[in-house]
């Protein structure tokens, strides 16, 4: 099996779980979203859902910075966003932060200081696709020079000067007497 085979079949195992559908959106998969909300008690699971919905929208994705798949997001400015008290969001995210299926670290600064969340699956996912795409890659790459290879071999088995064959005298001779066309042609054959 191929390597970016065995890297696909990796991705389905890890971030599919939900068998009957098998849907990415904004590189995260929607499958283990929907099976991480449906763990969680059904009264906080849309407020849930919008919290990670928040968290992918802000998410920074430029992987040459040191926050790489990292949000800053304060519970207030979440709770302003939403229009529900700091209180209740903050009992959402320890909620979610205790699933063993989160999606999310949670990194608490301290005292007046806002936390922010490391978004640790689709890191994990990315960096997968990448695999994927650099073995896809390679793969190519190899492809192409044993193609190149068998090309050269075929031309040198083809056109090599044993196996010369002269395209000038490889043709069908005449079968007519080429003197007696000409004379009947010019009208010299009359008497």
């Amino acid at each position: 099996m191929l390597m970016s085979e065995q890297l696909k079949e990796q991705l389905r195992k890890e971030f599919m779980p939900i068998k009957s559908l098998k849907v990415y959106s904004n590189a995260n998969a929607v499958n283990s979203k929907i099976s991480f909300i449906k763990s969680l008690d059904k009264g906080i699971r849309g407020v849930c859902s919008m919290i990670l919905d928040f968290f992918e929208a802000r998410v920074n994705t430029d992987d040459t910075k040191d926050n790489y798949m990292i949000v800053y997001a304060s519970q207030k400015e979440i709770a302003d966003e939403f229009g529900f008290t700091r209180e209740y969001i903050s009992h959402c995210i320890n909620r979610m932060v205790e699933n063993t299926i989160c999606p999310f670290v949670k990194v608490r600064q301290g005292l007046n200081k806002s936390n922010y969340y490391i978004m640790k699956k689709k890191k994990e996912m990315i960096d997968l696709l990448k695999k994927i795409f650099q073995a896809q890659q390679e793969e190519l790459k190899v492809k192409n020079e044993e193609k190149q290879d068998r090309q050269k071999k075929e031309y040198k088995n083809n056109y090599s000067s044993s196996n010369k064959v002269s395209t000038f005298n490889n043709f069908k001779q005449r079968t007519y007497d080429f003197e007696e066309l000409e004379r009947k042609l010019l009208g010299w054959d009359r008497k």
